[in-house]
């Protein structure tokens, strides 16, 4: 049989052109090097592709698009109650992100668009302000400024100790002079509108040092400094005290863009002060955002790009109030000032800061046990579960004794020097719910619960009774973080309502459960505040716990 000639493939263009043989050598063939001619070769077609490239192609393109529809779903496409063994949803992993859910909202009885009614309800009823009606020129009374920033020292800086040694210097500089229109002043009166509320909580919508502060945001929208990244973070905070978590997080999201832009740019500087001040304003903005955005859905600034990046905060040299300026100074010996000097540490600042943004890495890595079977879908995963917690017990034991909590509930601190160790132990406990919640979510879609299932379902529910005494107390205690807390202490609450109701979970010993849940339908946690979205979720839990009381299921005392 004869051989079958192979064509050659591999003629440049020029030698193609005029017909001639070519050898396809490259860069230039022998011809064309011989008559002096430019050879040019074209480009040849891709090789077709393998079978199994093509149907991976195939895949990948179907999961583009499920991912597609999956983003534009407020949920998982397949809902809970439509599956005896419903698969755990990323959104499902954590009892703290279950607002984002229309399927969750299913499981407790809500309407699917429960969480917007949320948003709907505090967007329309947002604290106004003019921003030119206020007057650059008033008079300040020096007890008033003191005790504000003596407030602001005391339950505020200890959380995010962001500003100078030198600030009370500057603090009363500011104030004894015409306002002018800079981010440094602006900074001043945002520091005295947030000390006022926190001295005075119904202080906030008649607030002339806000009012003033607003009539100089334009340098600090129109800045990239420091000073306008530390306005921003301080508009949030201030919202977030007045439990406006809608307007909070925007100005959390531009203070993010603008941080991110002054480190792109270079323009943090290379002063080591002044970059151990950026440094904590960029965890600061982490650790705001992220409570702010752990329930709803909205969102984010992806300023968890930059944590592997930038240093640590070193808050040794932070401002206290009195500084060391002001303590030999007649002014200082004031109740305000007497009242707060003991409040909190250096050391206990650093450490709370390190400790929070620790947590808060560790949550955003994995806050929960749960992996993918080999059918595809998301199932509870004991083993991960035990080893987060073992992570979880090894942040604990690394905590300094200055800010360590105890970890049974009867011994909460209950004063002010122990506020930061008492939200630890919230994060802690939060924590420990987001670990065994997958646990518990499979058991009430399943029906049914082995006892290592059963033995890690004891444990959110455990885990929960001890959150509850510390959560109460820090939302009573902690202004920043009061909306988010009171979400927590809803959402957990009724998820705790619902899985006592699982007949699974009936040999779970619930002993204590009762009286934790009398403690939280006493605890009158939206009595007093002027939060529509707070006074709807009161509303809700005390419904849903006054039903409880008729149930078989232990709760028959809890109101």
């Amino acid at each position: 049989m004869a051989k079958t000639r192979k064509r050659l493939i591999l003629a440049c263009d020029t030698c193609r052109s005029k017909r001639t043989k070519c050898d396809g050598l490259r860069p230039a063939c022998n011809p064309c090097q011989a008559r002096g001619l430019d050879c040019f070769y074209q480009e040849l077609p891709p090789n077709p592709a393998h079978k199994i490239e093509s149907e991976l192609a195939i895949v990948n393109q179907r999961l583009d698009y499920i991912t597609s529809l999956l983003a534009k779903q407020p949920g998982p496409v397949q809902d809970a109650q439509d599956s005896g063994n419903a698969a755990l949803s990323s959104h499902e992993d954590s009892p703290f992100r279950l607002l984002a859910t229309s399927s969750i909202m299913a499981v407790l009885g809500l309407e699917a668009d429960f969480p917007q009614t949320l948003i709907r309800l505090e967007r329309a009823s947002y604290l106004t302000g003019s921003t030119n009606g206020g007057s650059r020129l008033f008079f300040v009374p020096h007890q008033q400024a003191m005790s504000a920033l003596a407030a602001f020292s005391e339950r505020i800086h200890i959380y995010y100790p962001m500003l100078p040694p030198n600030f009370s210097e500057e603090y009363f500089r500011v104030l004894s002079e015409p306002f002018t229109p800079s981010c440094k002043s602006c900074l001043v009166l945002l520091v005295a509108a947030i000390g006022s509320v926190a001295h005075d909580p119904t202080s906030g919508r008649e607030n002339s040092f806000f009012t003033a502060a607003l009539s100089l945001l334009p340098p600090v929208v129109a800045e990239c400094s420091l000073a306008a990244v530390q306005c921003l973070i301080f508009l949030s905070i201030y919202y977030a005290c007045l439990l406006k978590p809608c307007q909070a997080h925007d100005y959390c999201l531009v203070a993010s863009f603008k941080v991110q832009n002054l480190f792109k740019s270079g323009l943090q500087g290379t002063d080591p002060d002044m970059l151990e001040l950026t440094y904590r304003a960029y965890w600061a903005i982490l650790l705001l955002e992220s409570e702010l955005s752990v329930q709803l859905d909205v969102a984010k600034s992806n300023i968890w790009k930059l944590d592997y990046y930038v240093p640590l905060p070193n808050c040794l040299h932070t401002w206290q109030f009195p500084s060391e300026e002001m303590s030999t100074s007649p002014a200082s010996h004031s109740p305000a000032s007497a009242h707060s000097a003991g409040s909190t540490r250096p050391d206990q600042a650093q450490s709370f800061f390190l400790a929070e943004i620790a947590m808060r890495r560790m949550l955003h890595r994995c806050n929960s046990a749960v992996t993918l079977t080999s059918t595809g879908q998301s199932a509870y995963a004991p083993g991960v579960a035990m080893e987060l917690e073992r992570q979880l017990d090894e942040w604990y034991d690394y905590l300094p004794d200055s800010i360590r909590f105890p970890r049974d509930s009867s011994q909460h601190c209950t004063n002010h020097i122990r506020s930061l160790s008492n939200f630890l132990r919230v994060q802690y406990y939060c924590c420990k719910l987001s670990i065994y919640w997958p646990a518990v979510y499979q058991a009430m879609q399943d029906g049914v619960a082995e006892s290592q299932l059963l033995n890690h379902c004891q444990r959110f529910f455990d885990s929960y009774i001890q959150l509850m005494p510390s959560i109460i107390f820090a939302f009573q205690d902690c202004l920043i973080h009061k909306w988010t807390l009171f979400l927590s202490v809803f959402i957990t609450t009724m998820v705790v309502l619902k899985a006592a109701q699982t007949p699974c979970l009936a040999n779970i010993s619930l002993d204590l459960l009762p009286e934790c849940l009398s403690s939280v339908a006493t605890a009158g946690c939206g009595a007093e505040i002027n939060s529509p979205s707070l006074i709807i979720l009161q509303q809700t839990l005390n419904k849903r716990l006054l039903e409880a009381k008729n149930q078989t299921y232990g709760l028959e005392n809890t109101v």
